[in-house]
């Protein structure tokens, strides 16, 4: 998962009833890690923020995710990805990054815009 794959995948996520912020639950982000990032991203948190502010909340934490990761193979964190979009109850969103990492193709706005 490129840095780019991950910020496509928190704008599309990361507006959406604060599923940008689920998500991260199911990566397995320490939840004072996401409550921390929330309460930075505005003078209130995320509840009333704008659209770029949830996203860019949940692409920040991502990109810390993946950096956590750092000693994990690319293989394992996708399965991560997956997973956690399934148990999300969006599996079509899971499928195209399964899809997209099995023909090593970074993933794009236009794969998700559809679904």
């Amino acid at each position: 998962m490129t840095d780019g794959s991950l910020a496509i995948l928190a704008r599309e996520i990361g507006v959406e009833k604060l599923n940008g912020l689920l998500l991260c639950m199911y990566l397995n982000i320490p939840n004072t890690a996401i409550v921390n990032a929330a309460n930075d991203a505005t003078e209130n948190g995320l509840i009333d923020a704008t659209d770029s502010a949830k996203i860019e909340t949940t692409q920040k934490l991502l990109l810390n995710w993946k950096a956590s990761r750092a000693g994990s193979k690319e293989k394992e964190k996708v399965k991560d990805l997956e997973r956690a979009f399934r148990e999300m109850g969006k599996p079509e969103i899971a499928d195209v990054i399964s899809d997209k990492h099995a023909n090593n193709v970074e993933l794009t706005g236009d794969a998700l815009s559809n679904l």
